[in-house]
């Protein structure tokens, strides 16, 4: 199972050095903002695969947690950028209190006391009820990890309604597939489809944004000509 961790954080760093590059082209906010989901991604998935290959110590399981809720929040943001783009206080606005909140549950999992005895026998998705005490688990996930899945979902579920483009039908799926691994594992405990479903959830909302960036590469070429 620790194979699908390992490609996960093979394929998180070659996603998040693409994003970064077109960032440092074109310097859009969305785009620093879905590279540092992406990093967090990376980080997630290579504790994930150090913890189910080697064993969870406290420090790679709070790093696994604390990338694995926030990198959401992040998409969430970058979704609200990109959405908003007449308007960018809006999205200052939106990234400002995601990144408070970010800030405020990394120190809340820095201080958190674990179940040592559960952490022990953890697999390759632990159980956070039961490890991670509730004071360090709400209500960040619930700010970061859900909100910013729904911002993600319905952001690309509008778009794709309202403009019928097949890169906003790939990232709508991808972010569903994040959303429902989250609620499979968080509420029915079931935690061995995870790592599948953030696997192919990264993929599509990835290959979403590349043709998205394609899309609208001739149409900025084109406008800057006339």
């Amino acid at each position: 199972m620790w194979v699908v961790s390992l490609l996960s954080f093979l394929i998180g760093i070659v996603f998040t050095w693409v994003m970064l590059r077109q960032y440092m082209d074109r310097r859009r906010p969305y785009q620093l903002f879905w590279s540092v989901s992406l990093a967090m991604f990376a980080v997630a998935t290579f504790a994930e695969f150090s913890g189910a290959a080697f064993g969870w110590s406290v420090p790679i399981y709070k790093t696994f947690y604390f990338a694995g809720v926030a990198l959401p929040g992040f998409f969430g943001v970058g979704t609200v950028y990109l959405m908003t783009r007449e308007k960018p206080a809006l999205g200052h606005v939106y990234a400002a209190a995601t990144i408070l909140v970010a800030v405020l549950f990394l120190f809340a999992v820095a201080g958190a006391e674990l179940n040592a005895a559960e952490l022990a026998s953890a697999g390759i998705a632990p159980n956070h009820a039961e490890i991670m005490p509730d004071s360090a688990r709400r209500p960040y996930s619930v700010l970061l990890s859900a909100v910013g899945g729904v911002v993600l979902v319905a952001g690309a579920l509008y778009s794709w309604l309202r403009h019928k483009l097949t890169y906003n039908r790939l990232i709508f799926l991808g972010g569903v597939f994040f959303v429902l691994g989250g609620m499979l594992a968080s509420r029915l405990n079931v935690n061995d489809v995870l790592p599948f479903t953030n696997l192919l959830g990264i993929i599509l909302i990835f290959v979403g944004v590349q043709q998205a960036a394609r899309v609208r590469r001739p149409a900025a070429a084109s406008s800057a000509a006339t």
